[in-house]
């Protein structure tokens, strides 16, 4: 039973001597990545059981539009500010965010998008790849004093059959 705790202090010896930089947590990340790109209190975390509907087409856009390659793992959503227009700047803050702070490539040049979704994808890391992404919806929110939602969205590679 001594070996675990002692496995666990060299490996965290040798990170801090080797200064390895690692991402942390999905939900950490989501959230940190959120409280830069869209903070509160003009823009507010969604709690779970609003707009569920709204939260469930949206991750399924991004399977889909991602041809089914990849599958959604974490989540958190925000709603914007009523009257909200600047999604270029959140954006911008987004990739910023991911790029320069978490040392994220993006995954194609520009916004993946349609009529509904305007979306940015990064990964993260080389040998096992971790994906997020930024979802924010292009029209507002039925019933929300025109709040646009936004996701961000952690993503793993779908398990090929």
């Amino acid at each position: 039973m001594t070996f675990r705790p002692l496995a666990a202090a060299l490996v965290l010896m040798c990170c801090a001597l080797m200064s390895c930089k690692t991402i942390e947590p999905a939900n950490s990340t989501l959230k940190d990545m959120q409280e830069w790109a869209t903070p509160e209190p003009l823009d507010r975390v969604s709690p779970a059981h609003e707009q569920r509907s709204a939260k469930a087409a949206m991750v399924r856009w991004v399977e889909q539009y991602l041809k089914r390659e990849y599958r959604v793992v974490g989540q958190r959503f925000v709603l914007t500010q009523p009257g909200f227009t600047a999604g270029a700047s959140i954006g911008s803050k987004a990739h910023q965010y991911a790029t320069q702070n978490l040392g994220g490539t993006m995954q194609v040049d520009g916004w993946f998008d349609d009529d509904n979704y305007m979306m940015f994808l990064w990964a993260f890391g080389d040998s096992s790849p971790r994906y997020v992404a930024f979802v924010l919806t292009r029209d507002f929110l039925p019933g929300t004093s025109e709040r646009r939602m936004v996701g961000y969205l952690e993503l793993t590679p779908a398990m090929k059959k």
